[in-house]
């Protein structure tokens, strides 16, 4: 009996996983390196940076993501590198996550790179049983916590032009099973695995007027047994300092965003998700905030 309930709560959470089985975030435009490990070091300074989102407020259980990145450069070497750890929650299911990045530029004319980056570490996938009511007040099983630690990867390769990017990343390159339940049952199911996650992003950078700049980007994401989804977003900043914008991401929200950078040092952004799908009439929409600070510039290549 005990290896069936595991075996239901273990398939309903990956299948729930599906449509999301690594963080996602609106202000993606100011978090690249989260999602494209070749981002690492293209910039000539270091970076610090927390995530904090907040999906579906209002929803019991809802997702929280937390993350907290660094990035930098090799010195005056075409080279990058950085450092990530988040933790993604969704009441009693949670995913854990320690990475390591390694970025290679190749330049290709005056004013454009090649990226090739790779991002290795390990996730922990756990399972918090005291935080499931089940039906049968006399349930009992052997343990409260179960969880699994595995290794995990992903690859990416961004193009930085004079005024236009893009970038695509696969992530999840193992498709580890989840293994927390040490049973056959579980062991040859496949459906609960971490699946591979395609990113693509592109944009532009456009000088409107003297004090004025228009970055419009696209986000396509797609993961298997999932449809296509596809993020537009605008966003226009003044002075490089004070920034507004607003994005449509398919079968789920629009997004208003805001920002500032002090001294060009230290960024502070937030967005709110206007739900649109079916989830609007409990959901009061989705918080995110981040802090982003550079203290150090490198030598140029």
């Amino acid at each position: 009996m005990k290896k069936w309930l595991l075996y239901i709560v273990f398939s309903l959470a990956a299948a729930m996983s599906y449509a999301q089985q690594t963080p996602l975030y609106s202000m993606y435009t100011f978090n690249e390196f989260a999602y494209n490990p070749a981002v690492a070091g293209l910039k000539d300074y270091y970076q610090a940076q927390v995530n904090n989102r907040y999906q579906f407020v209002g929803i019991e259980n809802a997702p929280i993501t937390a993350t907290i990145s660094l990035t930098g450069k090799l010195s005056s070497h075409p080279m990058g590198w950085g450092g990530m750890i988040y933790n993604d929650s969704q009441g009693a299911f949670s995913k854990f996550g320690v990475y390591g990045a390694y970025a290679y530029h190749l330049r290709i004319g005056t004013f454009s790179k090649l990226s090739l980056g790779l991002n290795v570490g390990v996730i922990r996938y756990a399972i918090d049983m005291t935080k499931i009511q089940f039906l049968d007040t006399e349930t009992n099983l052997n343990e409260s916590l179960y969880q699994s630690t595995r290794p995990d990867a992903s690859f990416g390769v961004y193009y930085d032009m004079r005024h236009y990017f893009i970038g695509v990343s696969v992530d999840q390159l193992f498709n580890n099973r989840i293994e927390i339940y040490n049973d056959t049952l579980a062991l040859d199911n496949t459906l609960n695995r971490f699946k591979s996650h395609l990113n693509i992003m592109a944009g532009g950078r456009y000088k409107m007027m003297q004090h004025l700049e228009f970055d419009p980007t696209i986000f396509v994401r797609k993961v298997y047994a999932s449809p296509w989804q596809i993020e537009l977003s605008g966003r226009i900043t003044y002075r490089d300092a004070i920034w507004v914008g607003a994005s449509y991401r398919s079968q789920d929200a629009v997004v208003l965003f805001l920002g500032y950078t002090y001294r060009d040092m230290l960024s502070f952004g937030y967005s709110y998700d206007i739900t649109y799908s079916k989830l609007r009439n409990g959901s009061r929409g989705a918080h995110e905030f981040f802090l982003a600070i550079k203290f150090k510039q490198t030598e140029k290549e």
